[in-house]
Parts: structure tokens; sequence; C-alpha cells
């Protein structure tokens, strides 16, 4: 990505890959079934329905566990699904791209889990501005469950901060 402040080199604290996996030990023996790149592969293609895309609620919910699913947001008002549309329906020209590194963890192996956090640096113009890209690095902290057709699903999606950086357009209000 061209103009971004943020070094997106694969190679982070962690090594080539750029993160660092803990088996909690609990198991059962299988290993780790679920792997960091297999949530991140869901993770780009959530944020690209969303941003690319411009997935309506229903589309946004094929990717959720729970068809209720909403974006959990510990310094602001939750998000849910059609909200979540409505917004990037007022923005134009995103980017999403995965910092390095992440960490990630097997958390349950029935039903089989795992717990993938890390940082994104994304941006985006709102809808007929002037203005340069807004410019913010979220923070994300996704659990997943792999459901009987062998896919992932999100059990629980949480953007843990928006850090807006300095160069970044002034935020529109959301409200």
């Amino acid at each position: 990505m061209t103009g971004c402040p943020i070094e997106m080199s694969q190679r982070g604290l962690f090594g080539e890959k750029g993160y660092s996996t803990q088996d909690d030990g609990d198991n059962g023996g299988l290993g780790m079934p679920i792997s960091l790149e297999e949530v991140l592969d869901l993770a780009n293609r959530f944020h690209h329905l969303v941003q690319i895309d411009k997935g309506d609620a229903a589309e946004q919910g094929k990717f959720f566990l729970y068809p209720d699913a909403k974006i959990f947001l510990p310094h602001a008002a939750d998000v849910t699904l059609h909200r979540n549309y409505e917004i990037h329906q007022g923005l134009s020209n995103e980017r999403c791209v995965n910092l390095q590194p992440w960490n990630f963890q097997v958390t349950s192996a029935e039903p089989e889990r795992a717990r993938a956090t890390g940082n994104v640096y994304w941006e985006g113009v709102p809808v007929g501005s002037n203005s340069g890209p807004i410019k913010v690095i979220v923070g994300e902290d996704w659990i997943v469950e792999r459901v009987a057709d062998g896919s992932l699903k999100i059990a629980l999606y949480i953007n843990t901060h928006h850090l807006v950086l300095p160069d970044s357009a002034p935020l529109p209000r959301l409200a």
C-alpha cells in the first residue's frame, strides 16, 4: 500500500510469519486445527465484503456464528451489522491491511475455537468529501469457531481501539 505510514512488512517481532502462536495444551491432542492463516483469510474476506463490495447486513451475517451478531466496541456503542453497512456506505476508497504481529491461540477443541488479536491499518474517504483519507489503526480481537461444514464463523468480534493517525482527515460524526 502506498502512502501508508506504518511498516507493512510480513516480518514481525516473531519471525518471518509475523505472529506468535500459543497452544494452551488443552486441545485434545489434535494439534492446532484452526490456523492463524485461516482466521486472517476470514477477516480479509469479511473486510472486502464490507469495504469494497459494500455487502449488506444479511451478507455480513453469513460470516458470523450467531444471527444477532454485533461488532463490540469497548470505547463506544456496539455496532449492529446493519449499522456497519450504513457506516461503510458513506465511505469510498477504503483499504485495510493486517499489521504484524498477530497473536494466535487455540482456545478450545470442542467446540473447535481459536482467538486472534492484532491491528489493521484502515483508511477511507467520506463520500462527497474533498478531504484526504481518514487513517486509523484498528485493534482487532476475533474468536472464531469451526462449524460442521468445516468453515470458520466469527463467534465474537471486538474492535479494541481506533487510533486516528496524525495525518488523517477528521473523523465524521457517526451518530
